[in-house]
């Protein structure tokens, strides 16, 4: 009786350990979990305010670069004027041009601010604005006035970005951006539109400056199938064969008859005529005096009684 008291006094002080390391383990689980739905949610917001900020950069697809020397700086420079145009406050704030060109008249250091904010300041892109040629969009500069003339067309865009990946590096973020077609979006499934694929993809690095905001150094072609969710399934090769002839199989029909049978039911056997030696003899069909057969001609009896 002893020993079994022993072992109760040691069973409650373990049952207790033992509640506790699971209400620890709990705690973890439930803590990992609430971490990884706010990570998800987190990038998910994160994603939608990079595709928000790269909508005036990809609409019209501007040439790839590895470094913002290397970039066509009317490209950037009609980024930055869509990304104004698409502000909350837009064009309306802007008057009307009263000379030979007519449009919108937009200060140079408004549009200036929306250059730095997508591409930094690594461009000194205020001292640039003579030097620039944007006849390709319709834009024209005024020296005197320091502002952009724009016109009042309707434009549109090329393509809308759909980000499906954030890598970090450093201070930089690497965006994996699919290039989604404009016209694309026409695709209507049970009333609703749905999301099409892709046309291409790119690489698009953001890099941070002052402030902690981020801007776009450098965008780069890339493979869909480097990008997270968008490797497209393996097809089978295509190949040229010839069929084979298919083959025939002649078959004959047997026509089975019922063999003849007497009075009493007994099947009637008819044996060959032979000669003397035993051959069997051929019954040759009559002829004329001509050679030709004489077919004999065969009459039906009238059944019924007159």
């Amino acid at each position: 009786m002893a020993k079994n008291k022993g072992k109760n006094k040691l069973a409650f002080p373990i049952g207790i350990i033992a509640g506790i390391l699971a209400i620890v383990g709990l705690i973890t689980v439930i803590n990992f979990t609430v971490d990884k739905v706010r990570d998800f949610t987190d990038k998910t917001a994160e994603k939608a305010e990079y595709e928000e900020m790269l909508k005036p950069v990809v609409m019209f697809d501007p040439d790839p670069f590895d470094d913002l020397t290397q970039a066509d700086v009317s490209q950037l420079l009609n980024s930055a004027v869509w990304a104004l145009l698409m502000s909350e406050d837009g064009a309306d704030k802007y008057p009307y041009s009263e000379g030979e060109t007519f449009g919108i008249v937009v200060p140079q250091a408004d549009i200036e601010n929306y250059f730095v904010s997508l591409f930094g300041t690594e461009i000194d892109i205020a001292s640039l604005h003579s030097s620039i040629d944007m006849s390709e969009y319709e834009i024209t500069y005024d020296a005197a006035l320091k502002s952009y003339i724009l016109p009042i067309t309707g434009v549109e865009s090329a393509y809308t970005p759909k980000v499906y990946d954030i890598e970090k590096q450093g201070s930089s973020k690497i965006l994996s951006v699919g290039y989604i077609g404009n016209l694309a979006w026409a695709q209507i499934e049970d009333g609703e539109y749905t999301t099409p694929e892709p046309d291409k993809y790119m690489k698009i690095t953001l890099r941070e400056r002052s402030g902690g905001m981020m801007y776009v150094s450098s965008i780069q072609s890339v493979d869909g199938q480097e990008v997270i969710g968008t490797t497209e399934p393996a097809r089978a090769p295509e190949t040229e064969f010839e069929a084979e002839p298919s083959t025939v199989i002649e078959t004959t029909q047997t026509v089975l008859t019922e063999p003849m049978t007497d009075e009493n039911g007994e099947i009637i056997t008819t044996e060959p005529v032979t000669d003397e030696n035993g051959e069997v003899v051929t019954e040759e069909p009559a002829t004329d005096e001509n050679g030709e057969i004489i077919e004999e001609e065969t009459t039906e009896e009238n059944s019924e009684e007159e």
